[in-house]
């Protein structure tokens, strides 16, 4: 077991409470001690956690003769005395321990949430207070007629209430659901309170054509009325909502006024009515409640009456309210271990936002659940609360409802439950046997919640892994599961589809309420078109805002969100393949009429002629294969419910463009023989380089005569793990005996095993060179390449890719460790430089080719990595700030660990999970392990957990391990100053921020989704200095450029090739670090930045201290002999180090302002002088109408002119007599 400190259990248990409840909401209650003296029996806990409580017995009597003779006092015997045997109730709790719990650390963490949980004395004495109250207010109401209100009615009535007769109610007031069981959850408290209509409000006829739903929200106005004109609640604030976003279900939401609980507290009434209000069996699901008549449609006599059962269902949620919540509330009433084993699974299900809208799985299934399970003893009453989660997740895992459960203690006849399951997709019936409790739940999210249930069981059974914060910490909206998502917010476009599509039976089924009719419609649809290509079609809902009172209900239901859960194997497949015309004409006409004039008579090379629908061709890049699923859907939309494509939204890849190739560069000037496409990205140009790299290693192996034999080649770049978000293309060059080369492949190769190896450092990796040299030699004389030898390894040029072959050998990392102390003894220690050489030449080669091997299972592994890495560079964030491997190994963790029931199919939805890891991750206890090939054993990861916690400053502030890291785990991919702290905690921010952007315009109606700039530009603020770099000397990026946040877009770009392995800027400003991190932070974006900002370090580190020789380092001499360190001289340092790069340096205020001026228009003619003009705002245009220099040699002359000697700052430009303005309307040569 792992033994833990009890201060870190409780940091991790609070922060799990505090996702659903806050300091002010909950409560410690420590259980008070038993002070009696008389020995009871131990009675079981209920909960399987808490402490037993101390038994304590009767000392026994002691004799006049005894007590005045005392015995020697033995300190061994008295210490024995002290050691009690274990009591009942700590063998229990030790034989649970050791049975149900893989280490106590779960154990510890649920029990300090619990405690967390329980509801605070002052809540739970103001709702008996307020229901006691509030039983007083009923008593006083009087029966009368309503002939008029001041409130609107909330529902959407087809006539205006009026005439309405009140009764006053006959039973009291009754708390129903989480305050009634017990199991009440904040962070806002919700309380229930139900108020049953007498049955003299009821007329007979109440249960056709809504009536009976009128009758009650008329009865629900007049409360409310009342209510207000009451003293006690005058100062409370009322407000109308719809509960579930049923609009049949309109509900009073109460805030009270009073200062203790009003921040956190809310009151929710609902109007109810008896049983026996109606006869028995006028809601059975297969009566018709709702004539056609009622929407004024006609229909034929002969036919029978569509059932409604869903609307019958609606009523029946209010009849049975009492005998199902007094079934409950017999259960649960003082049964600790039933209650907070219902409170984990609310929290569970909170996480995963699974009881959300209309069709959401509420908390009371789960608690009916319970009951059901005990009922059919699968739950025993000492269960602790533990094994009450654990035994209900494992049963809605493996039982299917489909066909029908009851919650009845006598039982439903199997011929009954059959015939009610041919109405509902989810059957669960109540106490009653009469009210399907999932009625209005869609197979796929039945089928969701049982997938999350048994991931949850999986991850209990783990024994490698801590699952309590994947279960109850993390947070898991249903937005972030699903990999495409469909948007219809047109409000004309839903009328259409159901005034056109919608059939009768269902428009009655539902009351006209259009949101589970478009839902019904679409998911039939789209579920015939996709097939297999989606594992399941979930509704995306979010909950309806409340109204004031006085004002109108509002309509919902007029638009949907539907996600998409792709089948990794499937949903990429660029062909729908129908049936044979001569085997089966009748199928094929259907899918002729389904597909409509896609679908095309193909023969195939089977032999076979069928019916086909081809969205692709196999050799499409993976981003066109990405958007097949899209292009079936609107299809779909438009061939069958005529829905035009601009009148949806349909978000799959929309953020993949940021690593296309950017339309600047034309591949068609490329000289090479591979097929490549002006629209690629950097996923499709990977597979080129690889292939490229597979021949080289062949001819590697294949070199002739060599004095070692070549062991094993391997690749280390990114691009050899589908990690490379810059487009790699062919068009690396040999010039003047040197590569040019914008890309450098590194590949490490091993040799066989020689004992003539040089013991000396240096003539080994002399030795090395010349084996290098030997090797480039023979690739030339046998294969005919290029290479070039430098100080890092032989550059080897093929097909326009360039490759760095370095060697890699064990004996020179031994003479790198090798130190000799002051007794002349050889010792071996770790040093930077041994572990950098470990880690590219040994540890490296392995971790890349198990994140190759991850690609190859999970295609969506390489495109979310590439996502990562641009938004990480474009956030000015390069490889000394934030390393690149470990934005590769935490995308790695989110595919590797099984967090969701099924894979991520999608990069974009990849990448959204990447920045909720980011976002919401504690990294001071957040231990990232990525176990490959299941190589580390369970011991050694507990020892690493153990490690970490006890000597937790000891790892670097962002810790990720791997299970090739030896030695090194955790202290490998990451250091103290790439992250740092405050880096860390910057991105974290950036990650909060951008993931609040996604949800926001993923989950509103009347938002597109966030486009790339948005994401992938950083923010001007924040920073102190920008330093303008020439832009001819910084080559810009192949990738789709957004745009730099400080100035507008360059009109020329600079694609110039550097020096194959030479990246001068980013050496520039690794010596700014090194030299100047003391006192400023550099930050640029590695692909193609141009700009270089800086931020000072706090006032502090500039103000005067006293002269020491060793804190002289940029320091000036000041007054009273201090020095003191100049942000000025600094720049003047900046400057020079920067000289070749360096073009201006100016605030991002002044950078805004001088945007802000170019961009304002302005008159051909105006007050100023004409020279002036030139000088504050130079035109674009006067650029577009120069004339070339080899027409005109003069304008060169002109660009070379002195600035005036009264303006030095003056912009070196022609002279403005010579430069005229062209008239509008005239061409540039008139």
């Amino acid at each position: 077991m792992v033994k833990v400190k009890r201060n870190a259990v409780k940091h991790d248990a609070k922060k799990a409470a505090r996702k659903d409840s806050t300091d002010s909401v909950v409560e410690h209650d420590s259980p008070d001690e038993d002070q009696s003296d008389v020995e009871q029996a131990a009675s079981s806990t209920d909960d399987g956690f808490e402490e037993p409580t101390p038994v304590k017995k009767n000392p026994l009597p002691t004799s006049a003769t005894q007590s005045k003779t005392k015995p020697k006092k033995n300190k061994f015997k008295d210490e024995a005395k002290n050691v009690k045997p274990p009591t009942l109730e700590e063998m229990k709790e030790l034989r649970d321990t050791r049975n149900l719990f893989h280490s106590n650390l779960f154990k510890l963490q649920v029990k300090e949430m619990l405690e967390e949980l329980q509801l605070k004395t002052k809540y739970s004495e103001f709702i008996d207070n307020w229901l006691e109250s509030f039983t007083a207010f009923t008593a006083q109401l009087k029966s009368g007629l309503m002939e008029g209100s001041n409130l609107e009615v909330p529902l959407r009535l087809p006539q205006k209430a009026t005439g309405f007769m009140f009764n006053k109610p006959t039973r009291d007031p009754y708390l129903i659901g989480a305050s009634s069981t017990g199991t009440l959850l904040g962070p806002k408290i919700v309380v229930d309170v139900a108020l049953e209509m007498p049955i003299e409000s009821i007329h007979k006829e109440d249960y056709v054509n809504l009536r009976y739903d009128q009758r009650r929200a008329l009865y629900l106005t007049y409360v409310t009325e009342r209510m207000r004109e009451y003293p006690e609640y005058a100062q409370d604030l009322f407000s109308f909502n719809y509960f579930a976003n049923n609009p049949l279900k309109p509900v009073l939401e109460l805030t009270p006024a009073a200062k203790q609980v009003t921040k956190h507290l809310q009151i929710r009434l609902f109007i109810t009515a008896p049983l026996n209000s109606f006869k028995p069996g006028r809601f059975v699901p297969w009566n018709n409640n709702i004539r056609p008549a009622f929407y004024k449609d006609e229909w034929d006599e002969e036919e029978p009456l569509p059932s409604t059962q869903h609307y019958n269902a609606n009523v029946l949620f209010d009849l049975t309210m009492s005998e199902n919540q007094q079934h409950l509330d017999k259960f649960f009433k003082g049964k600790r271990n039933f209650q907070d084993g219902l409170l984990l699974l609310k929290v569970w299900l909170r996480q995963r936002e699974l009881n959300v809208g209309f069709s959401g799985f509420g908390a009371h299934i789960l608690a009916s659940f319970i009951v059901y399970l005990n009922q059919h003893r699968l739950l025993h009453q000492s269960s602790s609360s533990y094994q009450v989660a654990r035994t209900v997740w494992n049963q809605l895992a493996n039982t299917d409802w489909t066909s029908g459960i009851s919650l009845s203690p006598a039982g439903v006849k199997a011929d009954d439950l059959e015939k009610v399951a041919k109405y509902y997709d989810v059957v669960f019936l109540d106490v009653t046997n009469q009210y399907n409790l999932c009625a209005n739940i869609p197979l796929d999210l039945y089928q969701r919640v049982r997938a999350e249930a048994k991931l949850a069981v999986e991850l209990l059974n783990d024994t490698k892994i801590n699952s309590f914060p994947y279960i109850f910490m993390q947070k898991c909206p249903l937005y972030s599961r699903v990999d495409n998502i469909l948007k219809i917010t047109h409000y004309s476009c839903v009328e259409q589809m159901l005034l056109l599509h919608s059939k009768p039976q269902v428009k009655y089924d539902y009351a006209d309420y259009g949101y589970p009719q478009l839902l019904k419609l679409l998911t039939e649809l789209l579920q015939k078109g996709l097939s297999e290509r989606v594992q399941a079609i979930l509704p995306l809902e979010t909950a309806t805002t409340a109204w004031p009172v006085e004002s109108q209900a509002p309509a919902i239901g007029k638009y949907i969100q539907l996600g998409f859960i792709l089948h990794p194997d499937h949903a990429y497949e660029v062909l729908n393949k129908g049936p044979a015309s001569n085997e089966d004409p009748e199928g094929a006409a259907e899918f002729r009429r389904f597909w409509g004039e896609k679908s095309n008579l193909r023969r195939f090379q089977d032999g076979s002629i069928t019916e086909a629908v081809v969205w692709g061709t196999a050799q499409d890049a993976p981003f066109k294969k990405r958007l097949i699923v899209r292009q079936i859907v609107l299809h779909l939309l438009e061939h069958h419910l005529q829905v035009d494509s601009k009148d949806v939204q349909y978000i799959a890849s929309e953020l993949e463009q940021v690593y296309r190739l950017t339309p600047w560069f034309k591949v068609a000037h490329l000289k090479t023989k591979l097929p490549l496409e002006q629209e690629t990205d950097s996923e499709a140009l990977t597979p080129h380089v690889i292939r490229c790299y597979d021949e080289l290693a062949r001819q590697l192996h294949g070199l002739d005569e060599l004095p070692l034999e070549i062991v094993s080649i391997s690749g280390t770049s990114p691009v050899f793990r589908y990690c490379e978000p810059q487009p790699v293309l062919p068009q690396a060059r040999l010039k003047d005996d040197h590569i040019l080369a914008s890309h450098v492949q590194q590949v490490v190769i091993q040799l066989g095993q020689s004992g003539k190896w040089p013991s000396e450092l240096t003539a080994l990796r002399a030795l090395k060179t010349a084996f290098l040299i030997e090797i480039g030699e023979k690739l030339e004389a046998q294969f005919r390449l290029k290479w070039s030898i430098t100080s890092e390894g032989l550059l080897v040029l093929k097909q326009g890719f360039c490759f760095m072959i370095q060697l890699a050998h064990s004996k020179e990392l031994a003479l790198v460790k090798q130190e000799i102390t002051e007794k002349g003894v050889t010792t071996y220690v770790d040093n930077p430089e041994s572990r950098a050489l470990e880690r590219e030449h040994h540890i490296l080669p392995k971790v890349s080719g198990a994140l190759h091997s991850l690609h190859q299972t999970h295609s969506a592994f390489g495109p979310t990595v590439l996502l990562a890495k641009r938004w990480i560079a474009t956030q000015l964030l390069d490889e000394g700030l934030w390393p690149s491997m470990a934005t590769e190994l935490l995308v790695a963790h989110l595919f590797q660990q099984r967090h969701a029931p099924q894979p991520i199919a999608s990069p974009q939805a990849g990448f959204i999970r990447f920045l909720q890891l980011l976002s919401h991750t504690d990294w001071n206890s957040e231990l990232i392990l990525l176990n490959f090939n299941n190589s580390w054993q369970e011991q050694q990861i507990t020892d690493l957990e153990n490690s970490f916690r006890t000597d937790r400053q000891s790892y670097p502030h962002l810790v990720v391990a791997t299970s090739y890291d030896q030695q090194h785990a955790g202290r490998l991919w990451t250091s103290e100053q790439a992250p740092s702290r405050p880096v860390l905690g910057h991105v974290t921010k950036l990650a909060r921020t951008a993931f609040d952007i996604v949800q926001t315009s993923l989950m509103c109606k009347d938002l597109r989704f966030t486009s790339p700039t948005q994401l992938f530009r950083a923010s001007n603020e924040g920073y102190d200095l920008v330093i303008q770099l020439k832009p001819e000397l910084v080559p810009n990026t192949l990738c789709y450029d957004l745009g730099s946040p400080f100035v507008p877009f360059s009109s020329q770009p600079n694609f110039h090739l550097p020096l194959a392995g030479v990246d001068r800027l980013a050496a520039v400003v690794n010596q700014l670090r090194s030299a100047y991190s003391d006192f400023a932070a550099f930050f640029y974006n590695p692909h193609g930045g141009k700009e270089l900002a800086i931020m000072w370090r706090p006032p502090s580190e500039f103000a005067p201290k006293p002269f020491k020789v060793n804190e002289v380092k940029a320091c000036t001499p000041c007054s009273n002999g201090k020095v003191q360190v100049i942000r000025e001289t600094l720049l003047e340092d900046f400057k020079l180090l920067l000289k070749d790069f360096y073009l201006r340096i100016a605030t991002p205020e002044e950078l805004k302002r001088e945007q802000r001026e170019v961009t304002q228009p302005k008159r051909y003619f105006n007050n100023q002088n004409e020279k002036d003009t030139d000088k504050d705002s130079p035109k674009p245009k006067k650029q577009k109408l120069q004339v070339p220099a080899k027409a005109n040699p003069k304008a060169k002359k002109q660009k070379l002119q002195v600035p005036a000697k009264g303006n030095p700052k003056a912009p070196i430009t022609a002279k403005p007599t010579k430069r005229k303005r062209p008239i509008k309307g005239l061409s540039a040569s008139g």
